[in-house]
């Protein structure tokens, strides 16, 4: 069986005007009140946990259909694990945490219905550490665990799931012509209007995520210096205005508020953070947001000046990798490894440019050397199972993509390349299953019709994927 994966279309512009800039605004408003509105609020105290996650798979669609997603392992593991150390402290938890990174250079950070949570690049180039990414990421939490949305949700007796759906959708369709449409639709923006965040509000949920952060080892006071990043960015008139800032006020009372909370109560950075490996984050961004050969460029007179600086040759070696001058990349990686012995990582970096060389033994050498050392490094574990599985042993790549369920079951490259390796492994069922999702999830449902029939039609009565695709049906319908 051959699959050929398609190309996602790309999205329309229009031209902005101000007039449309202020609905965005306002949209951008609405949409992030609904997104923290969780299953325990009042109005919609009748929706389960499983009907909540029925809703954040629909809203997980119409956002995969419409954005780009980062999906370098490295990215989305650092936003992960940054938000798995706060969750592990604020108490009960209804469903499991997923973290995405949409390719985007505004400032922001979401929180959706059925535990999806969003940062945007432009937040993590931006970020001077991890902790501030921390307390972005804390505060949103906070809002939802605070129920604010719900103390208002009697100024809300229509809204049902499909006026929300609809809102959020607007938030990445703004610009396009379905966004335009959702944006003249006053009912959902009249009553959203009215969800209007407090002061109060603003204020306890910096309470909340500053009791979090302080019992998870972070510092609070990334919370202050990120809004304050954000603010300087909204006066130096960049063209991407803060999201954030739109739908979280920061008046100076505010900000001496947050001052003040530290004065009285101080706790200190008790996590272990790593610059190091927040400038290969920031530098990865850099890379896979500009053009290569500008940045081949820069680097190149970057590099005459200071020829042994680590920041520029590691971002020189991902933008000759990026442009395809391989042999080039891998002579900046030796360069690296031998000024930086003790910095291992690098030898990953190599195999993986070994690895879109086509190289895939080689690849597999150095990357299963590496994970004995690092026996949970994800980026490891991936770029393992796709060497072996373009080397032609399947069976071998089936080994490390297992070990990246459940947590990566909405990743679509990920279930595009696991489809092909159940294929390769003659179990067609099971491949037409994972193409499925994948396309599903990218919005091609003619697509994801044909996978569904076809894995139905040969999946053994036995299996327990084919009692999950049945009730993935019995949801869909409730």
């Amino acid at each position: 069986m051959r699959v050929k994966e398609q190309k996602r279309p790309k999205l329309r512009r229009r031209k902005a005007t101000k007039g449309n800039n202020i609905l965005v605004q306002i949209t951008a408003f609405v949409l992030t009140i609904l997104l923290l509105t969780t299953a325990a609020s009042p109005t919609w105290a009748l929706m389960s946990v499983a009907e909540e996650r029925v809703l954040g798979q629909k809203l997980l669609k119409q956002v995969l259909s419409q954005v780009r997603l980062v999906d370098d392992p490295e990215i989305v593991d650092f936003v992960r694990e940054t938000g798995e150390s706060i969750l592990e402290v604020i108490g009960r938890k209804y469903f499991k945490y997923r973290f995405f990174v949409i390719k985007d250079p505004a400032l922001n950070a979401f929180a959706m219905p059925g535990g999806l949570v969003f940062v945007h690049s432009g937040l993590l180039e931006a970020i001077g550490s991890q902790n501030e990414l921390a307390c972005v990421m804390a505060h949103e939490f906070a809002h939802v665990q605070g129920r604010h949305v719900a103390r208002r949700m009697d100024n809300m007796k229509y809204v049902s799931i499909g006026t929300a759906v609809m809102a959020i959708a607007g938030l990445f369709l703004g610009r396009g012509e379905l966004g335009s449409a959702i944006l003249t639709g006053s009912m959902a923006m009249n009553q959203a209007i009215a969800l209007k965040y407090s002061r109060a509000d603003e204020q306890e949920a910096d309470r909340r995520a500053f009791q979090w952060l302080c019992k998870a080892g972070w510092d609070p006071r990334g919370l202050k210096t990120t809004l304050e990043k954000m603010m300087k960015n909204n006066w130096l008139g960049s063209p991407h205005i803060p999201k954030y800032l739109s739908t979280h006020p920061v008046p100076e009372e505010r900000l001496t508020y947050l001052e003040d909370l530290w004065r009285s109560h101080p706790c200190y950075l008790k996590h272990k953070e790593d610059p190091f490996r927040v400038e290969r984050i920031k530098v990865k961004i850099k890379v896979m947001s500009a053009d290569p050969a500008e940045l081949i460029a820069r680097y190149e007179q970057l590099l005459k000046k200071s020829p042994q600086n680590l920041k520029y040759l590691y971002g020189y070696a991902l933008s000759l990798d990026r442009a395809r001058r391989f042999d080039k990349a891998i002579k900046t990686y030796d360069k690296i490894i031998a000024q930086n012995p003790n910095k291992d990582i690098f030898l990953r970096d190599k195999a993986i440019t070994l690895f879109h060389m086509g190289r895939y033994k080689e690849a597999v050498k150095i990357l299963t050397a590496f994970l004995k050392k690092h026996p949970r490094d994800i980026t490891t574990i991936y770029f393992l199972g796709r060497s072996y599985l373009e080397g032609g042993v399947p069976e071998k790549a089936i080994v490390y993509f297992k070990r990246l369920l459940p947590d990566w079951e909405e990743n679509t490259p990920f279930l595009f390349q696991l489809g092909r390796c159940y294929a390769g492994l003659k179990q067609e069922g099971v491949a037409h299953y994972y193409f499925y999702k994948y396309y599903a999830l990218i919005g091609k449902m003619d697509a994801a019709q044909y996978h569904r029939k076809r894995a139905l039609a040969l999946l053994p009565k036995t299996s327990p994927i084919l009692k999950k695709l049945k009730n993935e049906k019995e949801e869909a319908k409730s």
